[in-house]
Order: C-alpha cells, then structure tokens, then sequence
C-alpha cells in the first residue's frame, strides 16, 4: 500500500517530465531550417500550392496534405494527447489514495473496537473471579464455625451423657419422668449435631460449586493471556451441564463450538436430559424427520433429537443412565460406563456402549448391550437386523434395534392395562420384564471428565 507522501513525490516527477517532453517538442518545432535550404522549401511550397489550384483533389487527400503541411498542429495534439492522459493517471491515483486512507480508517476503528470489547471482559471476568473468591472464603469460614461448634457441643455433651449414665443407673432413687427429661438432652444434643454436619455437607456442595465456577473464569482468563481472543459479536457458553450453574429453572443453553449452532437443555444437576417420558403421555411412534430434529416440550415428554445427541456424544466422551419407573412407585437404574451414537449417513448407530454399572442400586440389571452396535430404526426408516420384519412397526415406536430388542424406551405409553401390554409398550427385560409397560423412563448423558474418570 502506496503512503500519501510516496504519491505526492510520484505526481510531482510526472509533471516535471510532462513539461520537459512539452518544452522539447515545442521548440523542435519553432526551430527555423538552414539558410541554404529555406528557398527550396519556398519553390516546393509554391507548386504545391499551384497544382492544387490547377487541380482539385478529394477531401480526405485535402486535409492529410494540409495536415502534413502545418507540423506544429500535429505537435499541439500530440502534445494535448499526453496531457489528458497525464491527468487521468494522477486522477486514478488520487481515487486510490482516498480509497487506501478509507479502509484503514475503517480497519483503525474496528481494532479500538475489539480492543474495547476485549477489555472489558477481563474487567469483568477479573471482577467475577473476585466476587467468587469472597464467597468461598466466607464458606470455608462458615464450615471452620461449623466444626468447632460441633466440637464445642461434642465436649458439653459428654459430661451430661456421663450424668445420663449415671441417672439411669440410679432410675429406682428418682422418679421417671426427672429420667425421661435427663435423656431427652442428649437427644437433643445429638439431633443438634446431625443438623451442623448436614448444614456442613450442604457447605461442601457449594464450595464446590464455586470452585467450578472459579475453574472456568482461570480457562476464560488463561485463554486471553494466551492471545486466543473470541471472536468479534461471539460470547462463550457452556457446553454441558458440568456449567448448571449457568441453567435458569433447570433449562441450560449450550453451544459446542463457536462455529455450531446453540440449543436448550434441560438439566439435572451436573446430568443432560436426553429423554424423558411419563408426565404427558405425547406419542413417540413418529418419522425418521422428527427423531432426527427433536420433539416435545423440554418441561415435559420430550426426546432431544438425534443430531443433538450425535453432537454432543461426538464432542466429549459421555456415560450414559437411564431411570425407570414402575406403575408402583419402584425406581431402577441402569447405567454405563460410555455412549456414544454415529451420524445421520451412518444411520446414527449406536456406536459405543461401555461397561454396565452394576454397583447403580437398585439396579435395573442390563437390557441394552443386545442392541449395541444396532443402528436407529423408525416406522419408516428400518435399518434393524430383522430379514422379515420391521422392529419399528413391531414394538410401535422407534430405537436401536438388533433382532429385535431386550428394552423400548420409545414405545407406546399405556395407561391402563400395562401389566398385559404385550412388546408394544415401553419395556426393560431385566426390569419387569417384555410385557410390562413402564410409567416413567430417563436417558441422561454427563461427559467424563479427566479428573475423576466419570467416577462420581
């Protein structure tokens, strides 16, 4: 890019050369012939001049020999020529120029933007992590009470119970009832102690809170130390509910990438809902479409989508639990160490299925790993491993199906007569069995987090 001093000097030689090339054909021309040849260019021009009267010649051949004849006008148009195109030129460099100057205003105006921006978000990132680290500070000094409270009632407590003791031993010498109010001391004692530990308990969660909290604003800051400034009009969100404390009524918004679209989650606790039936009772016997974008409404019975889950499962490595319920009240779980499904093209395959979690009580034993590797089956989009049936159309809803299925999470609710609802209903083997429909049913993702491998 050209500097305005450089184009100025630039203009200023071009004209000093115009003017010099004028000046020289300017005086090739007023130059006067030798002496000796001036009488012989007078008789050459008298007969020109003679034959042309004798003889009329045709326009065009008029004007070329008088064009011929008169070298001065040939050297002014010349002359004329250069200077227009002179003039064009140094009108283009000056459009450049204004133009050059324009845009790096406009690139000066968007970097004070950004500067702006980018300052004060650690601003408030700095007064965030300040405001966090007074919070923690005040807990750890509410549990430091706590603990020597409960020290302190420890030590009184101690000498009653010792009186107690004694009281009861000599329960003949006193009336019952001065007994019945001795006891009723350490009762109280200890019923004091349990709800200090439990406040103490209630403490450790929010510290823990708060440390991830803080976790994130050091990431946020190490990541702007580090030059790996956002994007202009682009603010960070959470990518799972690791960031509950972000949720606003259990609903959180997340977004993966910068570059990926963001959608709305519902929570529970640091666990992803993916599913969840038994509050409306909406049908989940649909198309190949709307298991793919998602449907329901997220406060009630929903399924989050297919692209979604593949998003998420492909971003982080997940493990999977799922929470059933019987008509009776009994709640079983059954989870699994990692899951993971594929992408549309592959027909979103149930990819990985990791360990079952066995030590989950109650447990509602493994009726899953049947079907894994199998990819997803709709009404009208059968890629299970049945040759002569459609497992979607059996079973009346969708999931991943082998030859056919052990459970159908996705099946039609029943009402009534569930006990007798035959494979249509929504079903774990291990849990009721086949022909059981069940009343409430949750599938949760949560990512394993390098720290404590998922063991949480």
């Amino acid at each position: 890019m050209m500097k305005k001093p450089q184009l100025k000097l630039m203009i200023n030689i071009i004209g000093l050369l115009g003017w010099s090339l004028v000046g020289g054909v300017l005086a090739a021309v007023t130059e006067s012939p030798p002496q000796n040849q001036q009488p012989q260019a007078q008789l050459q021009l008298q007969q020109t001049h003679q034959q042309t009267r004798q003889q009329p010649l045709p326009s065009s051949r008029v004007r070329s020999s008088a064009y011929r004849s008169t070298p001065a006008a040939t050297a002014h148009c010349e002359y004329k020529e250069l200077m227009t195109k002179l003039h064009d030129r140094v009108g283009i460099l000056a459009t450049l120029d204004e133009d050059q100057r324009h845009r790096l205003e406009v690139i000066d105006k968007k970097i004070d933007d950004l500067v702006a921006s980018n300052t004060g978000r650690m601003e408030s990132l700095k007064a965030q992590q300040m405001d966090f680290q007074q919070r923690l500070d005040s807990f750890e000094h509410i549990q430091r009470l706590s603990r020597n409270t409960l020290d302190e009632l420890k030590d009184l407590s101690r000498p009653i119970r010792q009186a107690a003791a004694q009281e009861e031993q000599d329960s003949e010498r006193f009336p019952r009832n001065q007994s019945d109010l001795v006891l009723s001391v350490p009762e109280r004692l200890d019923a004091l102690a349990s709800l200090l530990a439990s406040t103490a308990i209630n403490v450790r969660d929010l510290q823990q809170s708060v440390r991830k909290v803080l976790q994130n604003n050091r990431r946020n800051l190490q990541r702007h130390r580090a030059g790996q400034q956002p994007k202009p009009g682009y603010m960070e969100h959470a990518t799972s509910c690791l960031d509950e404390y972000l949720a606003i009524n259990g609903i959180l918004k997340l977004q993966l990438t910068p570059q990926s679209e963001s959608f709305y989650v519902p929570c529970d606790k640091d666990w992803t809902v993916i599913m969840s039936r038994g509050q409306d009772g909406i049908n989940f016997e649909r198309s190949w479409l709307e298991y793919k974008d998602g449907f329901g409404n997220l406060a009630g019975d929903f399924f989050i989508g297919l692209d979604k889950v593949h998003a998420l499962t492909s971003s982080t490595l997940h493990e999977l639990r799922i929470v059933l319920e019987d008509f009776q009240g009994n709640v079983a779980f059954a989870g699994y160490s990692s899951f993971a499904i594929g992408s549309e093209k592959e027909a979103y395959p149930l990819s990985l299925l990791g360990q079952f979690q066995s030590e989950l009580q109650p447990s509602a034993g493994d009726s899953l790993s049947y079907q894994a590797g199998a990819k997803f089956s709709t009404i009208d989009n059968d890629n299970d491993n049945c040759v002569d049936c459609s497992c979607a159309q059996r079973h009346r809803g969708a999931g991943w199906f082998n030859n056919c299925a052990t459970s159908n999470l996705m099946g039609t609710y029943f009402e009534s007569n569930y006990a007798n609802a035959g494979q249509t209903g929504i079903f774990w083997e291990k849990f009721q069995g086949l022909e059981y429909s069940l009343m409430k049913v949750r599938m949760l993702i949560r990512p394993i987090t390098p720290e404590d491998g998922g063991q949480r």
